[in-house]
């Protein structure tokens, strides 16, 4: 099954792309969207990019990664982004509704691999 070459994927990682570099051009956009956007896609493109490699490193292309270690990445995005940086650096801020959005973001991904392997 297709990861990094899925259109789903290909679609949301431009998305994310696009957001950054207007970003680091200085481009004004609504709060809502430098505010929740990277975080509602981070962890679908994580995911992804982690299963890619695991399936190269292994050499099988039908590992799927289990919903555990997708609850993994939620919890750790979760202590890193919202409890462990906000203490060291004012850059970040912790904020439930970024948590939210990796929360949806996990299940995005969890819902799209299981709708790929209800599809073979």
């Amino acid at each position: 099954m297709k990861t990094i070459t899925h259109p789903i994927f290909l679609i949301l990682f431009s998305v994310y792309l696009l957001y950054y570099l207007l970003k680091i051009s200085g481009v004004a956009m609504p709060e809502i969207i430098t505010s929740y956007l990277a975080d509602l896609l981070s962890l679908f493109i994580v995911n992804t990019l982690i299963l890619w490699i695991i399936r190269k490193i292994k050499g099988d292309n039908q590992i799927e990664l289990a919903w555990q270690m997708v609850f993994l990445s939620l919890v750790l995005f979760t202590f890193f982004f919202e409890v462990l940086l906000p203490r060291y650096n004012s850059y970040y801020q912790a904020d439930i509704l970024d948590v939210l959005c990796y929360t949806l973001s996990a299940i995005g991904f969890l819902s799209w691999r299981k709708q790929l392997a209800n599809k073979e």
